[in-house]
Order: C-alpha cells, then structure tokens, then sequence
C-alpha cells in the first residue's frame, strides 16, 4: 500500500457529508510490526467525513475477520472482529493529536494522512484472548455456575 492510498484530501470537497473507503491488506499491515495483527485478513474501512466551515468529523467504522489461534484450546478459528470511533477534524497554529479524539491541523492544510488512526482502529479492536466462540460459551456458562454455587 502506497503512503498516498491512505491520505484524505479534503480541501475541494462541498460543506456536508461525503463518504471514503480504505482498502488495508498485507502491505498496509506489514508497516505496522504489532504481532496481533497477524492473521489480519484485507478489510475495507469507511470512512463518513463530515465537513463544515471551521471543523470536520470524520467517523470511522470496522469489521473484519482475524485468522487467529485460541488462547484455550490451540485451535484456528476464524474471530471476527469490529470497531469504530470519531475523530474531529480543527484547524489552528499548530498541528496538535494529544488529543486521541480531536486533530489539530495548521491553517491552510488540504489533507490528512489517515495510516495511523486506521491502524488504531484495527489493532484495538483485537480482543487480548482469542477464544473460539464455542469455548467461549462454555466458559460463560461455567462462570455463571459458579457464581451460583457461591451464593
């Protein structure tokens, strides 16, 4: 994936709402060495950008599917995984993304490069155990068991 395939140019678009797609596969994962990532199969990534006169949000969604191994049992699965979040787009003096939820962008920009809140949104949406559905519900079961034996 070239580093341009991943920039949003904003300074032509009409006030409103206008609607992107991200096409991440192995080149865009292999620029991000995170071993959860791995298994990672290609997904597309809208995203809904806002735009108004002084501000724009951008809304960022995700589902895919992680090739992955289960924690428990050492099998291969298929886990689906999702996530999405909002980002608000500012114009000032400085660039300023202190703030995870709003980008401060100098005055006179036309683009954003997207990589890394696309990165974020994929990579937090890894649960930290890979549990094959069919475990999983054998262990909910097992904890709600449990919980009334104590009472």
């Amino acid at each position: 994936m070239k580093k341009r395939e991943t920039v949003l140019g904003f300074s032509g678009l009409s006030l409103g709402e206008h609607t992107f797609e991200y096409h991440l596969d192995d080149t865009f994962f292999s620029l991000y060495p995170l071993s959860d990532l791995e298994g990672m199969r290609p997904a597309t990534v809208p995203v809904v950008l806002r735009k108004a006169n002084h501000l724009m949000e951008a809304d960022f969604s995700f589902e895919g599917i992680l090739d992955a191994v289960c924690d428990f049992s050492g099998d291969p699965f298929e886990l689906s995984v999702r996530n999405a979040f909002s980002l608000v787009i500012k114009f000032g003096d400085d660039f300023d993304d202190s703030n995870p939820d709003i980008l401060v962008l100098p005055h006179g920009e036309y683009e954003v490069d997207l990589a890394q809140y696309l990165f974020e949104l994929i990579a937090l949406s890894i649960p930290y155990q890979k549990i094959k559905p069919e475990l999983r519900e054998t262990r909910e079961d097992d904890d709600v068991l449990d919980g009334d034996e104590e009472i």
